[in-house]
């Protein structure tokens, strides 16, 4: 008896944490979906920290962090959050310079094959964009990140 129950709640757990598994991989996934769909030359200043050059005005933008349905925020998670896009900056500012190996970082952000320490804010043609979840499950706190390269892809003539 006391196998069989200690079966069914180990299999309970497993199946609570492969459903919360599944719905930070959906949200990974829809948040970079709707990074793409969103306008390219926008990104920076819409999903960046600073509140102060939301384009609406400041704290208007949707900034970097996000809720997701279903996973409950890790306590020990400062922002409050479960979700955070991650982008490329150096002090806040969009620069090609900056070391951050997961980004891929440094690397030429508004293609004219040269890593300056200009701010790129203004004409970047590539964003590097890491989505990383953390949250508590039962079995303790997980995490999941996804990264990808967004490019901005001019018409030809």
């Amino acid at each position: 008896m006391v196998m069989l129950g200690s079966t069914i709640a180990s299999s309970s757990l497993m199946r609570a944490e492969k459903r919360e598994a599944s719905i930070a991989a959906h949200a990974a996934r829809s948040t970079l979906e709707n990074l793409r769909s969103e306008n390219f030359s926008s990104l920076w200043v819409l999903h960046n920290a600073s509140p102060d050059d939301d384009p609406g005005g400041i704290g208007t933008a949707p900034g970097p962090h996000f809720q997701v349905a279903g996973l409950v925020v890790d306590p020990l998670d400062v922002d409050g959050f479960v979700g955070e896009i991650v982008l490329p900056n150096t002090a806040g500012v969009l620069r090609e310079d900056g070391q951050n190996a997961d980004l891929g970082m440094p690397r030429d952000l508004n293609g004219d094959t040269l890593i300056d320490a200009e701010s790129r804010a203004a004409d970047y043609r590539i964003l590097p964009v890491l989505v990383r979840l953390r949250w508590q499950s039962s079995l303790g706190p997980r995490q999941l990140e996804m990264y990808s390269m967004l490019v901005h892809y001019e018409e030809a003539p």
